[in-house]
């Protein structure tokens, strides 16, 4: 069970989070020409005072990894999980924070009899996310914590009965990752590149925060599943119209290209369809993704209509490559499994230009 005290000693709040991030900035060395950290540093301490298009404007660049906390912050009023007036922010989130508290009492027994408390279909849901998640990016030790674990089923769960039209997804397991580690961000410190964190780090994070985590992380989950949800129904029609959008980019933009994956014989649906089920989360490091992000939260209806033109670009990068390969295999292992491994913030942000 989790504490009922969601806004306990030590808790951040994003009404209080101002002066943290004061705190936080004046602890990271920027050059005294870096105009976008001061630009993003101000903002942050601003927020009431600033236009939805100037959060979006500076969020689209990327948000720098050495401040933790403003993504975190940026993130939830992007998605309009908080409202960008601090005057009643700390009330909402408090009260969206007791709301899943609420929600989660009426599934916790569940969860701890699976075998006793679920129905047929309820269980089958459970086990499939039980067997997801213990392969949820094991290469960050983050992730393989019993507790990041613990709280992802129940959060995925949760999910997934209050949205029995597509229920829970393979694939699911991977996108809810990317909140998780941002919102961990807001009480542990950690190198993005390797999201290592101690047992003695997370074993010393409060119940109070562990749910502030959970909680922050379901509802901004639900925003972006509420805009994209239409793709996992039954046949997931929405996918299937995504990769039919990206061949026709690909045709008009490089028909050589197009024509070559046409005479292998190689169907968009072989490569792209990981692409557009988990947005990328397999093909980039979680750094990557989160950098990615930062700019999809910034578009309105991002992950429907410009992940397109992100999975089209990303294919026409390897374009020279593809076209150099006459086997059939070796392009779709290729593709299955691109080299991204090195890929930097400069590389994404090319990308997304």
């Amino acid at each position: 069970m989790i504490s009922n005290s969601t806004n306990g000693h030590g808790s951040v709040q994003e009404g209080e989070l101002d002066n943290k991030t004061k705190e936080n900035s004046n602890e990271i060395l920027y050059s005294p020409n870096d105009k976008k950290a001061k630009q993003i540093i101000y903002l942050s301490q601003n927020t009431s005072s600033i236009r939805t298009e100037e959060l979006q404007a500076v969020t689209w660049n990327g948000i720098p990894f050495e401040l933790p906390q403003i993504r975190s912050l940026f993130w939830k009023l992007l998605l309009k999980y908080i409202p960008l007036s601090s005057e009643n922010r700390d009330i909402i989130l408090k009260r969206k924070r007791q709301e899943y508290y609420d929600t989660c009492i009426i599934y916790d027994s569940m969860l701890q009899d699976p075998n006793k408390n679920m129905n047929d279909s309820e269980l089958k849901t459970y086990k499939q996310i039980s067997v997801d998640i213990p392969r949820t990016l094991t290469e960050y030790k983050l992730f393989t914590s019993s507790k990041v674990k613990k709280m992802m089923l129940r959060l995925l769960f949760v999910w997934a009965k209050r949205h029995p039209a597509s229920g829970y997804v393979q694939g699911f397991n991977d996108l809810c990752s990317s909140f998780i580690a941002v919102f961990f961000s807001n009480y542990l410190k950690f190198s993005f590149d390797d999201f290592e964190v101690s047992d003695t780090d997370l074993n010393n994070l409060s119940e109070d925060h562990l749910f502030e985590i959970e909680a922050d992380s379901y509802w901004c989950f639900k925003k972006m599943m509420d805009n994209i949800q239409t793709n996992y129904i039954s046949g997931q029609p929405g996918l299937q119209k995504m990769m039919n959008i990206m061949e026709k980019i690909v045709k008009t933009v490089d028909y050589n290209l197009w024509k070559h994956l046409k005479k292998l014989d190689i169907s968009y649906l072989q490569f792209s369809f990981r692409w557009m089920n988990c947005y990328l989360m397999r093909e980039f490091s979680l750094k990557m993704i989160i950098r990615l992000w930062d700019s999809y939260f910034a578009l309105n209806d991002s992950f429907n209509f410009f992940h397109l033109f992100v999975c089209a670009c990303f294919l026409l990068n390897y374009s020279e490559k593809l076209k150099a390969m006459s086997e059939f295999q070796e392009v779709i292992m290729f593709l299955q499994n691109p080299p991204t491994n090195n890929w930097s913030e400069v590389d994404m942000n090319v990308l997304v230009a």
